[in-house]
């Protein structure tokens, strides 16, 4: 017993990654504040793995709300993602890359893109969490983009 309480005591002590990442780019004169990335599918045959995060963009034109996203594989066939949905809606999904990522042991092919979200919808995300279906050419991938990501952004954002 008394292990048990050392160890919820000392996990007490474990920071947990509550970093919001701002960044600045001088040329568009906007900032973006997002998170790490949190893996939110893996595939059961090790193949596919979607990782998400979510992001809130501030500039001249006012501001963006959205999720990051990086689908990949780990054979030769990268993804190509048809649409996504959330709910049974289909989202707003812009393709930004393909590409070979993430080059440890061979690389992975990787398609990244964002998925647009009004500022209603990111607020309820921060609440709920957001679920995301990828359909795509060469596999489907659920998963859940966690609700304390959109809150520690939007909390961010919120509190200047």
């Amino acid at each position: 017993m008394r292990w048990l309480c050392l160890i919820l005591f000392l996990s007490a002590c474990i920071p947990i990654r509550d970093d919001v990442l701002q960044s600045y780019d001088g040329w568009r004169g906007t900032t973006t504040f997002t998170t790490q990335e949190r893996e939110v599918f893996r595939g059961a045959d090790g193949n596919g793995l979607m990782t998400a995060r979510p992001v809130i963009t501030l500039g001249p034109d006012g501001r963006a709300f959205g999720v990051f996203t990086n689908v990949r594989r780990r054979d030769a066939n990268g993804p190509r993602i048809g649409r996504m949905t959330s709910g049974g809606q289909t989202l707003d999904y812009t393709a930004h890359d393909r590409l070979l990522t993430h080059c440890i042991d061979g690389c992975q092919p990787a398609e990244v893109g964002v998925v647009t979200l009004s500022e209603t919808a990111f607020r309820l995300a921060a609440q709920t969490g957001l679920p995301l279906r990828v359909w795509g050419l060469r596999g489907r991938y659920n998963g859940t983009v966690p609700a304390e990501a959109f809150a520690r952004v939007l909390a961010k954002v919120d509190d200047g």
